[in-house]
């Protein structure tokens, strides 16, 4: 059976669980410092913001094309220009790409990609790219909050 897991040797636990203990010394080293720890939590904030607003009109878009409520929203860019485009809003097609893409490359990664990068390994790479991308990634997390809620108050 596929399923059954096979029991790890006593050296097997005892490297796996140094390898936990090592990730969480390297956790605790990067949430040491204070500023770095402070900009993720913000950034990460933010763009839940982003996220949840745009998820308000995803879920309504994916109600009116299947009948069904869903129940697990993914963002991603196969739906994000439709469905925007469905509530009337004139997104920019490549503030999207910023904001909700799938680039993972270090240092042009997507807004979503390194909040995910920032949430799931912390990785030390991702933190920096914060810190060097900081304002141009709030720039976009700003451009769509801001169209959000001003775009029935802009002129025709």
């Amino acid at each position: 059976m596929a399923d059954r897991v096979r029991p790890l040797t006593i050296e097997e636990q005892s490297a796996l669980r140094d390898r936990a203990k090592r990730e969480l010394e390297r956790l605790e080293a990067v949430y040491s410092d204070e500023v770095a720890r402070e900009k993720i939590s913000r950034f990460k904030e933010k763009f839940g913001v982003c996220e949840i607003v745009y998820k308000v009109v995803f879920s309504d878009y994916e109600f009116n094309r299947t009948g069904k409520q869903v129940r697990y929203l993914k963002i991603n860019m196969s739906q994000a220009p439709s469905a925007l485009l469905y509530a009337g809003y004139d997104f920019d097609r490549d503030l999207l790409t910023k904001l909700f893409g799938g680039e993972e490359r270090v240092g042009r990664r997507s807004v979503k990609k390194l909040r995910d990068a920032l949430t799931h390994a912390v990785k030390q790479s991702a933190v920096n790219e914060l810190l060097i991308r900081e304002e141009e990634l709030y720039g976009y997390m700003d451009q769509f909050l801001t169209k959000v809620r001003e775009f029935d108050n802009e002129e025709p």
